[in-house]
């Protein structure tokens, strides 16, 4: 089994450090005490001798143990036997602990020792200091289940999988999510595709028996031993704290905050756009993809704050190319387009598959075209090449052609159809008519309705490298099925 990796330290030692209550107790009475002798000092800079001086002062470990106790319980007056547990605990495990990080200073005279906060950027993080105004509960009500949720994003690949499956909606298939997060360990430029079987089997075992349990103990996820799926819990309390939503995991909160807002209220009937967008011309109208029909302008216009609507139809080649182009231009992690089989593949749009790829974008093309297939590896030789099968990506009904898509980190879709002509009634009309749907956000339905048929694809994609390629009979290398 591999190790996870190394992480950068800040955020685990951060999380190691505040996973008992009593070591956040601890640096919050000292925090506390080092910005009110801060606060004091400003306030009266007159004040001299031994009172400023007092508070400064390191905290000897007897009157620390009282406070630490005091606010443990919740009350200014502990017994003394918890006074002598909590000193117990300091002196031989959270203060050594503590100061092996660098988080306080200890010194001993004698037979006193006394304790001050040290100097470490750790305790100036906004995240940090939110969490330590509430030290026992961090403001999810429940010390054990803070204690818990800190001990299990010590580790990086616990943070990862949280990180990936906020960007999926619903369950995840353990071998997928194990090498979504096996490409995010690699290196920076790493691609989906370049990771090998045996990274997924070692990844998969460890998030199997350790890390999704452990995050499934915190609330932090569901996890489904028997059918081997996780998903996010987005119920969970711990999501919706300011700490966290200030911390290293603050997009994974800000995702959920997104989505949150963007559902309709319970005496709305409209919904609110999940992300900003730019509607271009040609736009029909607002879609709504649970009922399948289209709504007209005023009802658009209501539908978001910014007026802009989550799902929309788009009427004339000129805006769906723009539309297209945009997509591919914003593509952050992964790019996914089929090409229609017997369609002009246009230079701009190969130039910004490229561009994608050249960003270090994970960027697919599927085709049943053989040679827009060898054109895309001509101009796109990062491109992952596919060829779809017969199904809804690439089957054309009556005059129809279906499978033109274009879908940008599972976030942002368009779909596009092509009528041969005829469509206005005319018999004697034959210009090709064009007509897409679009929409955009990561719990936009029309999205989620193709991350949902797409995803399990495009996660189970092979290299398709030209040096890890087989050979076809011609030597041209064959295109992956899809």
């Amino acid at each position: 089994m591999s190790s996870p990796p190394v992480d950068e330290p800040t955020p685990a030692v951060a999380f190691d450090a505040l996973a008992t209550v009593r070591r956040r107790c601890l640096l919050a009475v000292l925090l506390e005490r080092r910005d009110r002798s801060v606060a004091s000092e400003s306030s009266a800079p007159t004040e001299t001798g031994a009172d400023a001086e007092s508070a400064t002062d390191p905290l000897s470990l007897a009157t620390l143990a009282t406070e630490v106790a005091a606010l443990e319980a919740g009350q200014p007056i502990v017994s003394n036997d918890h006074c002598s547990h909590v000193h117990v605990s300091l002196v031989h495990a959270h203060v050594p602990k503590l100061a092996d990080v660098g988080l306080v200073e200890r010194e001993t005279d004698g037979d006193e020792t006394t304790v001050s906060l040290a100097a470490h950027p750790l305790l100036e993080a906004d995240w940090v200091r939110t969490l330590l105004e509430s030290p026992v509960d961090g403001d999810i009500g429940d010390d054990d289940l803070l204690d818990r949720t800190c001990e299990v994003f010590r580790s990086a690949r616990c943070r990862t999988a949280c990180r990936v499956l906020a960007r999926h909606r619903g369950a995840v298939p353990l071998d997928d999510l194990a090498t979504l997060i096996a490409a995010r360990e690699g290196a920076d430029d790493r691609r989906l595709v370049d990771v090998t079987e045996g990274e997924v089997r070692d990844v998969s075992t460890d998030l199997e028996h350790g890390r999704l349990p452990a995050l499934a103990d915190a609330g932090l996820v569901t996890y489904d031993r028997d059918a081997a799926t996780a998903a996010l819990a987005t119920d969970a309390p711990q999501w919706r704290t300011d700490w966290l939503a200030a911390s290293p995991l603050a997009p994974i909160a800000d995702r959920l905050e997104t989505a949150s807002t963007s559902l309709p209220s319970e005496n709305s009937g409209s919904r609110r756009p999940e992300a900003a967008s730019s509607v271009p011309d040609g736009v029909r109208g607002e879609f709504d993809v649970d009922t399948g029909s289209e709504s007209d302008d005023d009802e658009r216009d209501g539908s978001g704050a910014d007026g802009t609507p989550s799902c929309w139809a788009i009427d004339g080649a000129e805006p769906i190319v723009e539309r297209g182009h945009n997509i591919a231009a914003g593509a952050e992690d992964e790019l996914f387009v089929t090409v229609p089989d017997d369609g002009i593949l246009q230079q701009q749009c190969l130039e910004r598959w490229r561009a994608a790829a050249d960003r270090g974008v994970d960027v697919y093309v599927g085709s049943r075209s053989p040679q827009v297939r060898e054109t895309v590896r001509a101009a796109v030789p990062d491109a992952t090449v596919c060829e779809p099968q017969l199904d809804w990506l690439n089957f054309p009904a009556d005059r129809v052609h279906h499978g033109r898509v274009v879908f940008a980190d599972r976030e942002r879709v368009m779909l596009v159809t092509i009528d041969d002509g005829g469509s206005n009634g005319s018999a004697t009309d034959d210009t090709p008519s064009a007509t897409a749907v679009t929409g955009e956000g990561p719990d936009n339905a029309l999205v989620a309705l193709v991350r949902e048929h797409l995803g399990p694809r495009l996660d189970r994609l092979e290299s398709t490298r030209e040096g890890r390629e087989s050979e076809e009979t011609d030597g041209t290398p064959s295109p992956l099925p899809m």
